[in-house]
């Protein structure tokens, strides 16, 4: 029973009636079929929501599922065609590693207080430089020296410094600290999934699920489950634990008849993305 809660709302879709699609061989979708799926995916796409700022969105819907239709033996020939697209969010990794980069260039550079002694030990290093060369050059020789000696000592100094920076960033490494300083700024989940199932006739309801008020919806709730927002488009009836549409049958049907929506992402995440999709958009598409 477990494993079947886990499994989410993909088993209800592919449960029961939707098997048979599943199961069954398949045929060249015809004429007004194709017509029929490329106008879906034609809303869908329309209706996703853009991807969040420094998000990517990409498009993993199958381009050629709208080809085949299944042909299934039996009482099943005239069952809606059941199909999905799917969109995955994603933080941008490039963001994620300049970030990543930035911090740890930033740290082995010690702290503010570090850089500034050590700043002025170049200052003073550079400087001593210069007044030995010039010492050289107006033949001092034991001037020449004492200011060698000089920056030995402040070489030394600023090897100390160096050493006791490295030793800082190792601590940090070793406390966690650094991975942290790594990562701000970053969601912590940066992932997201919306998969639109179109001719769903059963959604799954856990007793903890939690109703959502998206403007626009029939039904639609929270799964903490599987961290799953489900919207519910078309004409459904409760029929605990499950929601159930009654799909009409028929040699043609020219259009879907209902869509459930499914979000996969931290629950804030979630809401957002449910409410910026144009329903609207998909609503027109059903029967």
């Amino acid at each position: 029973m477990r494993f079947l809660i886990g499994m989410s709302l993909i088993i209800c879709f592919m449960s029961g009636d939707c098997l048979a699609d599943g199961d069954c061989p398949s045929r060249p979708a015809t004429k007004q079929e194709q017509i029929v799926y490329a106008a879906m995916h034609a809303a869908v796409k329309s209706a996703i929501p853009p991807a969040p700022q420094d998000w990517l969105m990409k498009d993993l819907s199958d381009a050629k599922s709208g080809d085949f239709m299944p042909d299934c033996p039996g009482g099943h020939k005239d069952s809606p065609h059941r199909y999905s697209f799917q969109y995955q969010y994603k933080y941008n990794s490039a963001l994620r590693n300049q970030a990543a980069a930035a911090a740890a260039a930033n740290a082995v550079k010690g702290s503010p207080e570090q850089q500034a002694r050590m700043a002025a030990l170049n200052k003073k290093y550079d400087q001593l430089k210069v007044e030995r060369n010039q010492s050289r050059k107006s033949r001092d020789r034991a001037e020449a020296d004492r200011i060698g000696d000089e920056i030995k000592k402040v070489s030394a100094e600023r090897d100390r410094l160096d050493e006791e920076i490295a030793q800082a960033y190792l601590a940090k490494v070793r406390s966690g600290q650094m991975a942290k300083e790594m990562s701000a700024g970053i969601p912590q989940h940066s992932e997201a999934q919306i998969t639109f199932f179109v001719n769903a006739d059963r959604a799954w309801v856990p007793k903890n699920a939690e109703i959502v008020d998206v403007a626009g919806t029939q039904y639609s709730y929270w799964r903490s489950d599987g961290e799953t927002l489900v919207v519910l488009l078309g004409s459904w009836e409760t029929t605990a634990p499950t929601f159930r549409a009654g799909l009409a049958r028929g040699a043609v049907i020219t259009k879907p008849q209902t869509v459930l929506i499914e979000i996969r992402a931290e629950r804030q995440m979630a809401e957002r993305l449910a409410r910026e999709i144009k329903l609207n958009a998909i609503r027109a598409q059903l029967n």
